[in-house]
């Protein structure tokens, strides 16, 4: 049997941005997420969807608590090639339980994630080993987006 998880579509708009070039609303999806620690589970985390992140990142505030299997040292770079726009991670095998405001929820995965040494990183889901396993439908105009799986 799947499960269907409805994610949060969030219309946000940057002030600066919109006051520049009247760029209007911008789109963020979101779910929730609770990780596995060493005497259970993690509070619930709302994480970006990030269709465009290969693996998941996860800043230092929120991995310092949960049970992570480290398995090297790394640095991820963004849109900006530049060796001090580098992030430092720790490249690891994390546990986690996706949910949604309703509270249903995907099965216990293991997935490979970017452990962020910094707290000013967002929480973002990527596909490694985590939305790859999943159906995923976004249709914003009709304000519906889940994942299945």
């Amino acid at each position: 049997m799947s499960t269907k998880l409805q994610v949060r579509i969030k219309k946000l708009v940057d002030p600066e941005l919109d006051l520049k070039l009247d760029y209007g609303e911008l789109i963020r999806l979101s779910v929730l997420i609770g990780f596995k620690t060493k005497s259970g589970w993690s509070k619930l985390y709302e994480a970006i969807i990030d269709t465009g992140a290969h693996t998941s990142v996860i800043p230092r505030y929120v991995w310092e608590g949960i049970d992570v299997e480290e398995k090297g040292d790394y640095s991820v770079q963004g849109i900006v090639p530049k060796k001090e726009c580098s992030l430092p991670v720790k490249v690891s095998i994390i546990r986690g339980i996706l949910f949604d405001d309703e509270l249903n929820y995907t099965k216990e995965v293991d997935f490979y994630a970017y452990c962020a040494l910094d707290d000013r990183v967002p929480l973002i889901l990527g596909f490694k080993d985590l939305l790859e396993i999943f159906t995923f439908h976004f249709d914003i105009r009709s304000s519906v987006a889940y994942l299945e799986g």
